[in-house]
């Protein structure tokens, strides 16, 4: 199952935000283990490491994002991603759409995501990690 997974679900896990940090983790713990191919859109990275500056060094932002592209693959945002978003006009947030449009471009069956009414819209159906942590505990993944 590839999934497609939101900024917000990084940042929880790399600052251990509470209360969403268990269900991320093991959002990232399906991944890890082979249970879920994880994909993170480019413009996602960009967003988390430029997050993550007030919290880390530079050089302990590299070794994290080295430790998360072992698990997860990079879903690009290429021009047909971004005209296909331009010409959308069913999604408010422009980034939002940016996302639907690369989860369709892999193929995922999913877009993991905290702000699950962002995507009502959205081509690829949204879940919330708590429910994905759920379907994969009933054996539907």
């Amino acid at each position: 199952m590839d999934i497609l997974i939101d900024a917000n679900i990084i940042l929880d896990v790399l600052l251990q935000r509470a209360p969403f940090y268990e269900n991320s983790v093991k959002i990232v713990e399906a991944c890890v283990k082979g249970r879920a191919t994880g994909f993170v859109s480019a413009h996602s990275v960009t967003t988390v490491w430029y997050v993550l500056r007030h919290e880390f060094s530079i050089e302990e932002r590299r070794k994290l994002f080295k430790l998360i592209f072992t698990w997860c693959w990079i879903a690009s945002v290429g021009q047909h991603e971004l005209f296909s978003a331009l010409e959308r006009d069913d999604f408010s947030d422009f980034e939002d759409c940016v996302q639907d449009e690369c989860a369709a471009s892999i193929n995922a069956g999913y877009i993991i995501t905290r702000n699950k009414k962002d995507f009502v819209n959205s081509r690829i159906p949204a879940l919330l990690p708590e429910e994905f942590v759920g379907l994969m505990g009933a054996g539907k993944t």
